[in-house]
């Protein structure tokens, strides 16, 4: 039976998975929407600091009006509730599974732990707390008897998919990644985006994090970690290249290509985005045979590709498996491969205060994750609101010593991951 009939056949039976969301922003609307929509499941509640935000989010869906709360014992009471509190969801017996929409790593840790501590589902959409601490939570989950997940919608959970089919399909993968939607401008800040955001109806903190090349860190980043790749060089190659190039751009440099080695993570500007790639090789003379009959390519290597992914209205999926499997879409399994690291984006100054991911003063890059431990690098996820001991010139990378991190949940799960991680 396939997931739409076994929610159809929830229906039937007067049961739906019931879903908490935390972050009512663009991405969160559009998952309500989605999920209101979706046999089987649906929203129950949505926390926002804005809790006319949250209440905004249920806006044309259907006539069950939402209910203020501020304790979980008026929530309980309620079918469905807005509220500025993200405890309470995690809390709430009724929700089966939180999503974490939020952003911010910090606040995805807290929200993330504390709803596996409840025996909560959670679903990630804030990819930047699973490059920081999400091997850790993915072992509590797993301790606690629930799912820690990415969701499907954004690149990683598609590009999964295409190393899953290839590797399947007795192939091996030499580079996978996506197409960047946003032309790559390092020193881009919210001041200088602030008119294009404004345009897009974005905030200019995340269009930013997307033009700089933080967010493609991220999610490549989650997707070596989960699939177990590699880069092949710091922040990756990023050619601008046509999708009829990708597989030869995409090759061993003795070959034409690029690539010092194959298994690695990349992404590349050009017509493919919004979409995902995976360029691949088989292992014999057969598949060779079919490839090139089936118009693949002439080989040795192919390409494989998504032309699109479709963000909250794919974050269902992720709910479905689950929630009726007790399934994984994308998850990070040790040991790590990559590290998001802090770079700054202008000189910092001994004393100044990093103002975090899509700001002013640091951007995100992407190294192999032994590198990075050798030099001590900082994890960008940790780097916000930390305070600079000493100057670091634009363009170079954070360590561990150049800063003082104040003490968090997020700062505690990392130190314990690092340990468990060897």
């Amino acid at each position: 039976m396939y997931l739409y009939d076994e929610l159809c056949e929830l229906e039937r039976m007067g049961e739906r998975i019931q879903v908490g969301l935390v972050g009512a922003g663009f991405m969160g609307r559009g998952i309500v929407e989605a999920v209101q929509s979706c046999p089987g499941m649906e929203v129950a509640a949505v926390s926002d600091i804005d809790v006319e935000r949250a209440r905004a989010a249920f806006e044309g869906t259907d006539d069950v009006s939402a209910v203020e709360v501020k304790t979980l014992e008026e929530a309980a009471k309620a079918r469905r509730i807005v509220t500025t509190s993200p405890r309470i969801i995690a809390q709430l017996e009724s929700i089966d599974m939180v999503l974490e929409a939020t952003g911010d790593p910090e606040t995805g840790a807290e929200i993330a732990y504390f709803s596996i501590m409840n025996k909560k589902h959670v679903g990630m959409l804030n990819v930047e707390t699973d490059v920081t601490v999400g091997l850790q939570l993915s072992l509590l989950a797993k301790a606690a008897g629930v799912v820690y997940t990415v969701c499907a919608g954004d690149e990683p959970a598609a590009i999964k998919d295409l190393c899953d089919f290839t590797r399947l399909a007795g192939m091996s993968v030499v580079a996978c990644g996506k197409g960047k939607n946003n032309p790559l401008d390092v020193s881009a800040t919210p001041l200088t985006l602030s008119a294009a955001a404004g345009e897009k109806g974005l905030n200019p903190k995340i269009l930013t994090e997307f033009v700089d090349g933080t967010k493609t860190m991220v999610e490549m980043s989650c997707v070596a970690n989960a699939v177990g790749l590699t880069v092949d060089r710091r922040n990756m190659h990023g050619p601008v290249v046509s999708k009829e190039e990708l597989a030869q751009v995409f090759s061993l440099q003795k070959e034409g290509g690029i690539l010092n080695r194959e298994g690695v993570v990349d992404y590349m500007i050009g017509d493919l985005a919004p979409g995902v790639f995976a360029v691949v090789r088989s292992k014999g003379p057969i598949a060779d045979q079919m490839m090139k009959y089936l118009k693949i390519g002439e080989g040795p290597n192919y390409l494989l590709y998504r032309p699109y992914h479709l963000t909250s209205l794919e974050v269902a999926d992720s709910i479905s498996w689950a929630c009726l499997y007790g399934k994984t879409t994308i998850a990070p399994s040790g040991p790590l491969r990559t590290e998001v690291i802090t770079i700054a984006k202008k000189n910092l100054e001994k004393g100044e205060y990093i103002d975090g991911i899509g700001g002013f003063r640091v951007r995100g890059g992407l190294e192999r994750f032994d590198i990075a431990s050798e030099q001590n690098l900082l994890p960008l996820g940790l780097a916000s609101g930390a305070l600079l001991k000493n100057d670091v010139e634009m363009g170079e990378a954070l360590s561990w010593d150049d800063v003082e991190i104040k003490d968090s949940l997020l700062l505690q799960l990392r130190k314990i991951q690092d340990r468990a991680n060897g």
